[in-house]
């Protein structure tokens, strides 16, 4: 903005313009200068103005005129997105507060502003000073004073140099009083009363160019991706860890299916140049001290290549701009749209077909090769691509004559563990004994305690359905 140094009244009115608005004006100003329709934001001087300037270039591109257009460039500085930069001081009239102003000489002695400036003689015999003007009368030096000729210099007179001299008072002096003479009120201040108004020019940070790009085009466009999937976003979420720290993550996606809570960390890390491992570390604390093992980090430009084994190491899903550009170009859209519906079964049949809705591939008594190289039998595996993120959800089925202690629950985790299956659901018929139902909820399993399950439905063509 103009800053004063010191306190001016603003006396321009500034357009009505709601926060909303001027934000919206805003992003519009910062988008132009992305797309390089706008180099740079440059004053021109207007004394037919309040402020004295105007800014053409904000004028011609977002339509706001005088102080709102300095709020607008002023409020983007405040937010480190432009750089602002000297182009010039005014001075304002204390009265009438215009900058059209111009200088003038005065007597330091009196204050009159009838001053000569010129040659200083001195008349050596009578001592009189004055401006060479008044010693010249018909291409002769005559003192004014006594009427004697002067001849010599040196002799009859001396030069003392181009000084000033008041015609009021007759003091001569080499600096003047200055004082400002307001051409629009015509009123007359001196030095220690106007104020001063610097007035700057101002250009895009280009260190946040990569994060503007993100966040007034591709941001608003990711977020509707997620909600296609059936997520709910919340932006700058505040997560409690397990440490008893509070995390901020930039995006937290959660997804109720009902047999299952996915919750999505995700990241924002723009920068002009590569992202280092330091970044990428503290995001997976704070989703690991978070209870959160789904892991989407967006990297703009690119990641260093430490960092990027680390990424694949702890199975963060790194989006660069070319994976991000196939999301939000629609190469990842959703299969089918999910249905949301209450979630409840009685069968084994309707939890699968549940899960179908919920755009899961299901595949029943699934033979799932563990990390150890052991082979393992999950009753099921259901398995949703989102393109960003894969859920695989290993689903137990239990049934005995009482609750289940600690060792089916164990079992079961085991697996799952070996497999890298991290979402993970168990269905005990008729129940869990404490001691089980506390390790569940220690492993993060979802455990659905189920009186009984109907029989399933004999197949088809099997002997069992003809009777």
């Amino acid at each position: 903005m103009a800053k004063a140094d010191k306190e001016v009244e603003a006396t321009e009115t500034p357009q009505a313009v709601s926060d909303s608005e001027r934000d919206e004006i805003a992003m519009k100003l910062v988008a132009a200068m992305l797309a390089a329709k706008i180099v740079d934001i440059k004053p021109q001087l207007d004394f037919t103005t309040e402020l004295g300037f105007i800014y053409p270039v904000v004028e011609q591109t977002v339509n706001v005129k005088g102080m709102e257009a300095v709020s607008i460039v002023e409020s983007l500085t405040d937010k480190g997105i432009l750089k602002r930069s000297f182009f010039d001081r005014l001075l304002r009239c204390p009265r009438c507060h215009s900058v059209n102003l111009r200088p003038s000489t005065h007597c330091p002695k009196c204050g009159s502003g009838d001053v000569a400036r010129g040659r200083i003689l001195e008349h050596s015999a009578c001592g009189y000073v004055g401006v060479e003007d008044e010693f010249t009368t018909g291409g002769r030096y005559v003192c004014p004073r006594c009427k004697i000729e002067l001849r010599t210099m040196g002799a009859d007179y001396q030069s003392r140099g181009v000084l000033r001299k008041c015609r009021d008072c007759g003091e001569v002096f080499s600096v003047p009083q200055i004082k400002w003479r307001c051409l629009k009120c015509s009123s007359l201040a001196g030095e220690d009363e106007v104020g001063e108004v610097t007035v700057y020019s101002y250009s895009l940070d280009e260190t946040k160019r990569n994060w503007l790009d993100f966040e007034l085009q591709s941001k608003a466009q990711f977020l509707e991706f997620l909600r296609q999937h059936g997520y709910e976003v919340t932006e700058n979420a505040r997560v409690k860890g397990r440490s008893g720290a509070e995390h901020c993550i930039d995006m937290l996606a959660t997804r109720d299916d009902g047999v299952i809570t996915h919750n999505v960390a995700i990241g924002v890390e723009i920068a002009r140049d590569r992202i280092e491992l330091d970044r990428i570390l503290d995001f997976d604390v704070k989703a690991y001290d978070s209870g959160i093992h789904d892991k989407v980090l967006i990297i703009i430009p690119g990641l260093g290549e430490e960092a990027e084994k680390f990424a694949t190491y702890q199975r963060i899903k790194v989006l660069e701009p070319k994976d991000l550009e196939m999301v939000l170009t629609g190469g990842l859209q959703p299969d089918q749209e999910v249905v949301k519906e209450p979630f409840e079964f009685k069968s084994k049949s309707q939890l699968i077909q549940y899960l179908k809705k919920q755009g899961y591939i299901v595949k029943e008594n699934a033979e799932v090769k563990g990390r150890s190289g052991a082979a393992h039998n999950i009753d099921i595996v259901a398995t949703r691509d989102e393109g960003i993120i894969t859920h695989r959800v290993a689903i137990g089925i239990e049934v005995d004559e009482k609750p289940m202690g600690l060792n089916k629950v164990f079992d079961f985790d085991d697996k799952a563990y070996d497999a890298g299956i991290l979402d993970k659901v168990f269905i005990a018929v008729p129940g869990l004994t404490r001691e089980a139902s506390q390790f569940a909820k220690r492993q993060g399993i979802s455990v659905f305690e189920v009186g009984q399950l109907e029989p399933e439905p004999p197949e088809e063509g099997s002997p069992e359905s003809q009777n």
